[in-house]
């Protein structure tokens, strides 16, 4: 741990007795309480996570777009200045190097928050893609910059509680996945309409200088909020009702996004891409494989790479599994041949060493307030 990296907010993890765990090459908090009445935080109020491991990659010049077509699967050409846009970056074989998320800020001005443990390959693979462009510039300024999400039902009060009246406003009609720069305690900071939990929220990409004061200041709105310091361990259950994958378990650099269950977000029918020629084959030849969410029917807890079955027959395995507190028992998702399962079917995980029954369920497990 003594190698970690420790983010600008890593003293005021301390102070308030999170513990704290590696996590990607970074030492972050994974609860201050327990991770339930974190994860219970967010649903039912508001919560704030230290998510300064991300990445921030800039790319910009002339031919910024024209270049981040060629190298993500989705059509960059549909987003408009202040929107973001999910998406991937593939290598030839059409395995997932990283998911992302591409911000617009401006005409040929595009940010780019990729994963804390991806960080430098993703940084890598993209340079060296635009080294065979002209007028692309790609700057890793992920140094520079700390992220803090805010998440949670009663998040807009929070935004209008730190902020000023007409840009609290502002925020208040943004979109899901857009994004706004706005000038706050002295610096210029971007506000996006965008979360990894399922609750309406924001996420704050900010220098790392005014990072504790912008954290001070959420949680100074508890009285009016219900505001709480979220970690890690909550994050994770959270995104895992919400049915969001996590690189590494979900997915990683064998499994395509037509496995992974994000075909749309997969724009096959716009201009070529990294990659596009293996989903075309894949997509022809039929997936053996895909994103399935499923809920326990008994005892267990379901965890990365048990096994599941379908009577003696080996069908797939778990990718992410867990306790689901607000949807109730356990489960997760699973890459389970589609050929052999489908949604309602009973399955059996391979507990240690013990059989244990599970259902196939329609995603997302817990349904998305993202929107309102």
């Amino acid at each position: 741990m003594s190698t970690a990296k420790k983010t600008a907010l890593y003293d005021m993890h301390k102070s308030l007795n999170a513990k704290i765990v590696p996590f990607g090459g970074w030492a972050m908090p994974v609860s201050y309480t327990s991770v339930l009445q974190e994860h219970k935080a967010v649903r039912e109020q508001c919560g704030i996570f230290d998510v300064s491991h991300m990445g921030e990659v800039f790319v910009t010049g002339k031919n910024a777009t024209e270049f981040l077509q060629k190298i993500t699967i989705n059509d960059i050409h549909r987003l408009k200045v202040g929107g973001g846009q999910y998406s991937a970056i593939l290598n030839e074989s059409g395995g997932m190097i990283d998911d992302l998320i591409i911000y617009k800020l401006a005409e040929e001005n595009y940010l780019i928050c990729v994963n804390a443990s991806n960080k430098d390959k993703d940084y890598t693979w993209i340079k060296s893609q635009s080294l065979k462009e002209s007028g692309v510039l790609v700057e890793d300024k992920s140094d520079e910059y700390s992220q803090i999400a805010v998440q949670g039902p009663t998040s807009p009060k929070v935004m209008e509680a730190i902020l000023p009246t007409a840009d609290a406003q502002a925020l208040m009609t943004m979109d899901y996945m857009q994004i706004k720069k706005i000038r706050a305690f002295n610096q210029d900071m971007y506000f996006a309409r965008t979360g990894y939990t399922g609750e309406w929220g924001y996420e704050i990409y900010l220098p790392n200088k005014a990072a504790g004061s912008v954290w001070e200041a959420l949680l100074s709105t508890h009285g009016k909020t219900g505001v709480c310091p979220i970690g890690l361990g909550a994050r994770d259950t959270l995104r895992l009702e919400a049915c969001y994958l996590l690189y590494g378990n979900d997915m990683n650099d064998t499994v395509s996004p037509l496995e992974a269950g994000i075909d749309w977000a997969t724009r096959l029918e716009t201009s070529d891409f990294i990659g596009k020629a293996a989903l075309l084959k894949q997509k022809a030849e039929g997936v053996t494989r895909k994103n399935f969410a499923f809920k326990m029917e008994g005892d267990g807890i379901p965890r990365h790479d048990m096994e599941v079955f379908v009577g003696n027959e080996r069908v797939g395995i778990v990718t992410s599994g867990s306790v689901l507190p607000t949807v109730g028992g356990a489960g997760g998702m699973a890459l389970l041949d589609p050929r052999k399962v489908k949604v309602e079917d009973q399955i059996e995980i391979d507990i240690r060493g013990k059989r244990k029954l599970a259902r196939v369920a329609k995603k997302p497990l817990y349904k998305a307030k993202v929107r309102g």
